[in-house]
């Protein structure tokens, strides 16, 4: 299967507790940055056992406290417009004391997919996204450089 990164859910932003959505308000950010993925193919079974690597970095204002989060994202297995399946994740990760970024790299192992009759490896993707709120979707929009 090949990898990719949902372009609309590549990053999240989390805002302090009991704010309204805004720059000075941003608690911090996660951005999906790169996807690997390492396959093996069994022709008997018509099975693809696949495992993906994501690379992930965080940012946040400059703060002398160390600090863990968690954000949940997806990874789908998708042919076309045909979801074979949805699996959801959660990255936790830790800022350092006084520390502005943080770099993280989480696998998911051992996906599974039947080839149907036809079709090969490289026809299926999976496509990995935060799981997000609709106020952090439209947070996204709005600061997104992409135009609507």
């Amino acid at each position: 299967p090949i990898p990719a990164i949902l372009a609309d859910t590549s990053s999240v932003t989390v805002m302090r507790p009991g704010t309204t959505p805004d720059l000075a308000n941003e608690l911090y950010t996660v951005t999906m940055t790169g996807t690997d993925v390492d396959c093996v193919y069994n022709n008997t079974t018509q099975i693809v056992r696949a495992s993906m690597d994501i690379a992930f970095r965080a940012t946040r204002a400059p703060t002398d406290a160390a600090a863990t989060y968690s954000v949940p994202y997806f990874v789908v297995v998708h042919e076309g417009a045909r979801i074979y399946a949805k699996r959801p994740y959660t990255l936790r990760f830790t800022f350092a004391p006084g520390a502005a970024t943080a770099t993280i790299k989480q696998s998911q192992d051992d996906t599974r997919i039947r080839i149907e009759n036809g079709k090969l490896p490289w026809n299926y993707q999976l496509l990995a996204g935060f799981q997000m709120t609709p106020a952090q979707i439209a947070y996204n929009s709005k600061k997104s450089r992409y135009l609507p």
